[in-house]
């Protein structure tokens, strides 16, 4: 089986959704990833990545240039759902997750309270380590 993707209508065929324009594409890769992925399309290839709700932080941009395989089209989604739910992890957690101001790796520095965003503690009981929508 060719899973080479050498244009759009490659990647629609290959994703085997259904999907008959970009379009759908893209409303498909926002609806049915956690972290509502973004997709771009252009003459080279496709672009993913994903804002994260909340704060000022979005995963990295992740290109494929035309001809790229199937499989790498997942990884490189993987790979955006991966890097969001770290950013999450590390930026929503509850009042009650830590006593102590933490300092943020994404802020130079800055303590996590000074930012009103902190990590998720796996075992807070208030937010049950599932942290909280800013």
């Amino acid at each position: 089986m060719n899973n080479t993707v050498n244009n759009l209508q490659d990647l629609l065929s290959q994703r085997k959704f259904g999907e008959e324009t970009f379009a759908q594409l893209e409303r498909n890769t926002y609806k049915y990833t956690t972290c509502g992925a973004w997709i771009h399309e252009s003459d080279w290839g496709v672009a993913l990545g994903s804002i994260v709700e909340g704060v000022d932080e979005g995963t990295q941009t992740y290109t494929l240039n035309y001809p790229f395989t199937i499989e790498e089209f997942w990884e490189a989604l993987q790979a955006v759902e991966d890097e969001a739910a770290e950013i999450w992890k590390a930026t929503h957690g509850c009042e009650d997750c830590h006593d102590e101001p933490h300092a943020s790796p994404l802020h130079r520095g800055r303590t996590w309270r000074s930012y009103r965003a902190w990590p998720i503690n796996p075992d807070c009981k208030t937010c049950e380590g599932e942290g909280v929508i800013i």
